[in-house]
């Protein structure tokens, strides 16, 4: 990349008419080597961005300790003799700098897929990716929920469905560099929101689904908030997926705004009407074979997933990459061996018949889901459930979760999942308190011990699959305002089926 003086980015930001004032203290012509929101990655020659609501002086003062060059915020914070920016609106800034150090590079040979939607993102970006991982013979970029990959280097990823901005660029600054070719990402609803996304321009996007999710003061005040979030994403898509089948009071205007958006859009489902059409879907323990009509082709298609809501997941799939040019012999050989950690993770402990099913589900309409899953494929079971809500936003998860769980479940361990600066049991309790039949439900604040006692007991009562909900792959969680690494599900099952004193 080429490295600008301090002079290039005030010029920048002028010109995006988001400066409110510049001192530089005649430092015009000193060199931007880096750009940073964390004063505890800032060497020499960093210009450093003050991000957030909690953002502290102290913060700023380590950073000119540590060699920052200026300072970008939205008032003067008063360091004397520090160069500084401020800006009218910081979000919107950190998204014009960032992509102006990174030069924009992404827009120089690199083809960024987006998958949005309340369910299904990280599920429909993974079967992408292994059938372009195919298609172009080596992995492709990749940003999730689960882990970023930019062509080398493979990270777990730290909570967020959608880095944050720097972050992103990053990635996609290296999957340049790294010949990629292709980049495929999640993109939640407060990346288009805050505009973490905004210098972006996606190739084809994906839009799977919509319902209630994420209203809270700390994420979308309302629905109308989180939906208008969304379809932000056509007015940085050239192409557009559509579900034909989703919530019937949101598909009118979907369609609308991607017919205004985007210069081509393509529809997928079991309707009729649908470009790339299920036909039927036949249901498997851990697999599913789809029988589909790709623009007047049948095509017969195993998915090595489970859950029929899947076969959305991979209808997006195929429209998308039939819009990419990749052959559907490739597109099916994808779909037939894709693996997506955290998705529906099965384990088996046959001398008790008892299935272990580890999933990311966590609201509403991914929990109703899973318990049809299991109703069709374990009939005449008994079904324990573990799971835990996140802490400081999304309080109507709650009542949901412990509705559907005293509805579904014939044991319920309520545990930690991702509790930010609330004391894990009042989320808890909060869980509890909406659960009508309490004889069944258990609070452990330890997700480890809380595993290890839902597969003790499953196993006591044999003939029972143990769905381990919420955290899926997730290897960090937020404890106050750290985030933690954490062991996922399926490192804990493992360690239980491993261990002599549980050995089957």
């Amino acid at each position: 990349m080429q490295f600008k003086t301090l002079k290039d980015y005030g010029d920048l930001l002028r010109g995006q008419n988001l400066l409110s004032e510049e001192n530089l203290h005649g430092s015009e012509n000193k060199t931007v080597r880096d750009i940073s929101y964390s004063s505890l990655s800032v060497d020499e020659g960093t210009l450093f961005l003050c991000k957030g609501a909690n953002f502290k002086r102290e913060y700023l003062l380590d950073a000119q300790r540590r060699g920052a060059v200026a300072y970008v915020a939205e008032k003067d914070m008063e360091v004397p003799d520090m160069p500084l920016f401020t800006v009218k609106d910081m979000r919107k800034s950190i998204s014009v700098l960032s992509s102006f150090y990174f030069d924009k590079s992404w827009e120089k040979g690199l083809k960024i897929i987006g998958l949005t939607g309340t369910k299904g993102k990280s599920t429909t970006a993974t079967m992408v990716k292994e059938i372009l991982d195919l298609h172009k013979g080596r992995p492709v970029g990749f940003s999730s929920g689960i882990y970023t990959y930019d062509g080398k280097v493979k990270e777990k990823a730290k909570k967020l469905t959608t880095p944050e901005t720097i972050e992103l660029h990053r990635i996609l600054y290296n999957s340049v560099k790294n010949k990629t070719e292709y980049l495929v990402m999640e993109v939640s609803s407060q990346g288009l929101k805050y505009d973490r996304v905004d210098a972006l321009d996606y190739e084809i996007c994906g839009f799977l689904n919509i319902s209630e999710d994420h209203i809270s003061d700390a994420e979308h005040k309302d629905m109308e908030d989180y939906f208008t979030s969304k379809l932000k994403i056509f007015q940085k898509s050239k192409a557009a997926c559509i579900n034909l089948d989703m919530e019937s009071e949101y598909l009118d205007r979907v369609l609308n705004e991607a017919h205004n958006r985007c210069s081509k859009v393509i529809t997928f489902g079991f309707s009729k009407e649908a470009d790339i059409r299920g036909i039927k879907v036949e249901e498997k323990p851990n697999a599913l074979v789809l029988t589909a009509d790709v623009l007047g082709e049948i095509w017969e298609i195993p998915i090595n997933i489970g859950g029929v809501h899947n076969s959305y997941n991979a209808l997006c799939a195929i429209a998308i990459s039939n819009y990419l040019g990749v052959p559907m012999d490739t597109v099916k050989k994808g779909l037939s061996q894709v693996r997506v950690e955290g998705r529906m993770e099965h384990y088996n402990i046959p001398e008790e018949n008892v299935d272990i099913i580890i999933d990311g589900a966590h609201n509403k309409m991914s929990y109703e889901a899973l318990f049809d899953y299991v109703r069709e494929q374990y009939p005449n079971r008994k079904v324990g459930f573990l799971f835990g809500c996140v802490g400081d936003k999304a309080f109507n998860r709650r009542k949901e979760a412990g509705e559907i769980a005293d509805k579904n479940a014939d044991f319920i361990i309520i545990t930690e999942r991702d509790p930010g600066k609330e004391p894990v049991e009042n989320i808890c309790r909060d869980i509890l308190a909406h659960i009508d039949h309490k004889e069944k439900a258990r609070i452990i604040v330890d997700r480890d011990e809380a595993v290890t006692y839902a597969l003790d007991k499953a196993r006591d009562l044999k003939d029972t699959v143990l769905l381990l909900c919420g955290c899926g792959s997730d290897a960090y969680i937020k404890r106050g305002s750290k985030l933690v690494e954490f062991r996922t599900d399926g490192e804990r099952v493992e360690e239980y089926l491993n261990s002599p004193d549980t050995m089957i």
